[in-house]
């Protein structure tokens, strides 16, 4: 994860958006004697949101680590051809 400082940050954000939303990297926002903050893009943060939800009920948590145990094993594989539907 790359740092930058507050003041950096600010002269430099619409780089800082082009460069999380591009290369899915995480930016930490330094501010002196402050919290820092991370600058993530949307659908990394999205997808971070779902997966704590999915992963916030221990049936679903359950399920989903069967799931995907089952792949990993080969298990339940559904292959679907495109070019030769029948």
């Amino acid at each position: 994860m790359r740092t930058v400082m507050f003041s950096a940050a600010r002269n430099e954000l619409a780089s800082l958006l082009d460069e999380v939303a591009q290369d899915r990297v995480a930016v930490e926002i330094v501010r002196r004697d402050k919290p820092s903050a991370i600058l993530i893009d949307k659908e990394e943060y999205e997808g971070i949101i779902e997966t704590l939800h999915v992963l916030s009920t221990p049936t679903n948590a359950a399920r989903l680590m069967e799931a995907i145990t089952d792949t990993n094993e080969g298990k339940n594989l559904v292959s679907h051809d495109l070019l030769d539907p029948k």
